[in-house]
């Protein structure tokens, strides 16, 4: 009536609930990438003030260049230039923030709202994170071969990421985001923080140290502290990594949140982010080895067999894998100090147990060293691995423990699940069914039996009839949590509608 008459209608005192929950998950998303760029340029102005030790020193020291770096044939000069930040690449960052800023100051003025500021969202957060990705892409682009030697194991242990989860996976795009989340933006923001913290802890304990270089006695000293001074990079290192690592597992929880159901998500995504950084790192690490492996009797083969075979599943796959656990785990907690408890263990374990592992298996090979010959058969295929893994195998153990549990969670779930669906009357999911979909050897037969009877066609037709069940019967578990959220509750009848018409294509086949 007020409307008709000319008087607009009055707004309700509260917003829908969905759009609060909009509101609330970007300024969540927004506040990770906040806090990444803040930490850099936190560790930027630290760079800048940092005492100058040498003579013509520049202002920064990323661009510092040594008397090595002239020598276009010294493996110790291609070494530099392989660990430095690229100057366009640290512009282009630059660029970004800019970018991200401006953008923020105009959604701060026009104030959008929906689906315009959902990609305005996305866009601040492309522009301010995206540059650091440069430096794990231009890794993959000057070293190809590298890169694609290590593309196998990672693609089987991608596929056995998805095919763990067993019920309510992940989609395949949520794991391959996480990957390359891993392999640029992990691993771009590790390098450009360490690059800055280890030019400006160096000057600053030479500094506190009084070295003079110009005095010989003092320069030899200088190797000394070089070793605690890497000590304390490689534990800075573990920490961005596990930042970096969280911030993601974090953004693609609100991106994807439907589809986050339990411990097991977080798993997954977490592992599949340090499978993409162990990818670059490998790639980068067997390039440097190939290059000076001669002095520090190493080689490109033996960190491949070590990275990406041996112990492929170990280093950041497992640290990313617990992390990810954790911080599923702590969204699930019911008391504010269980989750911040949670979380602190979680990051305890990632960041404790990828220092402990680089510097403690660098010790053991130190203690080794002059007892055993170095480069033989023996020591290549069983005393290498076994010092590096040997510090890992606790996590190991503990993320094959925790993934045993979520598996056995999930196959509580997919029972209760899937007799809910079929309690509820529908055909979707029928009696006879449901034995087959709760049992994956029960499923897996029936796939190699309607493959040897009929063929390849029904048999993918069938694959992809149970993959839409289960879909369904996720849904429904979700369901029970999904609150007010309008669209997790519309989601059921369009799952259930894929079911029946992937049913009326496979149902010759299920039926004889």
């Amino acid at each position: 009536m007020n409307h008709a008459a000319g008087v607009p209608p009055q707004l309700p005192d509260r917003a829908p609930a969905r759009l609060r929950d909009d509101d609330d998950l970007r300024r969540r998303a927004l506040l990770v990438a906040r806090a990444s760029i803040g930490i850099y340029l936190l560790l930027l102005l630290l760079n800048l003030a940092r005492p100058k030790i040498l003579p013509n020193e520049p202002t920064l020291s990323l661009f510092q260049k040594s008397e090595l770096s002239k020598l276009k044939d010294s493996p110790f000069a291609s070494l530099e230039r392989l660990l430095a930040m690229p100057a366009v690449v640290f512009y282009a960052v630059l660029a970004g923030i800019v970018v991200g800023v401006l953008i923020q100051v105009y959604v701060a003025i026009t104030r959008p709202r929906g689906a315009r500021a959902a990609r305005l969202t996305w866009a601040t957060i492309g522009a301010m994170m995206g540059p650091f990705g440069l430096l794990g892409l231009s890794v993959v682009v000057l070293y190809p071969l590298h890169a694609l030697a290590c593309l196998p194991g990672t693609a089987f242990v991608l596929l056995l990421l998805h095919n763990a989860q067993r019920f309510a996976r992940v989609p395949p795009s949520m794991l391959l985001i996480a990957f390359g989340w891993g392999a640029l933006i992990v691993f771009g923001l590790g390098r450009a923080y360490t690059n800055l913290m280890f030019g400006s802890l160096f000057n600053y304990v030479i500094k506190a140290a009084g070295i003079d270089f110009d005095n010989v006695s003092d320069a030899t000293k200088v190797t000394g502290l070089q070793f605690r001074i890497m000590d304390f990079v490689v534990l800075h290192l573990g920490a961005v990594n596990a930042l970096g690592t969280a911030g993601g597992i974090v953004l693609l929880m609100l991106l994807f949140r439907r589809h986050v159901t339990d411990v097991m998500t977080g798993f997954a995504l977490g592992a599949a982010m340090g499978l993409g950084y162990n990818l670059v790192e490998s790639a980068l690490i067997m390039k440097i080895y190939g290059l000076v492996g001669g002095i520090l009797q190493t080689s490109a083969g033996l960190e491949y067999w070590i990275r990406q075979s041996i112990g492929l599943l170990g280093g950041q796959v497992t640290f990313g894998a617990l992390l990810g656990a954790g911080l599923a785990l702590a969204a699930r907690a019911r008391s504010r100090k269980e989750r911040w408890t949670t979380v602190a263990a979680a990051f305890a374990i990632s960041i404790g147990g990828s220092t402990a592992s680089e510097i403690l298996s660098g010790w053991f090979s130190q203690q080794l060293h002059g007892h055993m010959d170095t480069g033989t058969a023996f020591d290549t295929l069983v005393v290498t691995p076994f010092i590096w893994l040997l510090p890992q195998s606790p996590f190991i153990v503990l993320a094959v423990l925790v993934l045993r549990s979520g598996r056995r969670a999930r196959a509580a779930a997919a029972r209760t699940a899937v007799s809910a669906e079929v309690m509820a009357g529908g055909p979707a999911i029928t009696r006879a069914e449901a034995p087959f979909l709760v049992d994956p050897s029960l499923r897996f037969w029936a796939l190699v039996t309607t493959l040897r009877r009929y063929g390849q066609d029904p048999a993918r037709k069938l694959l992809r009839l149970q993959s839409a069940q289960l879909e369904l019967a996720a849904w429904r578990l979700r369901q029970q949590e999904a609150g007010d959220d309008l669209e997790t509750h519309e989601e059921g009848p369009l799952l259930r509608a894929k079911v029946m018409r992937l049913k009326s294509h496979a149902e010759p086949v299920v039926t004889r």
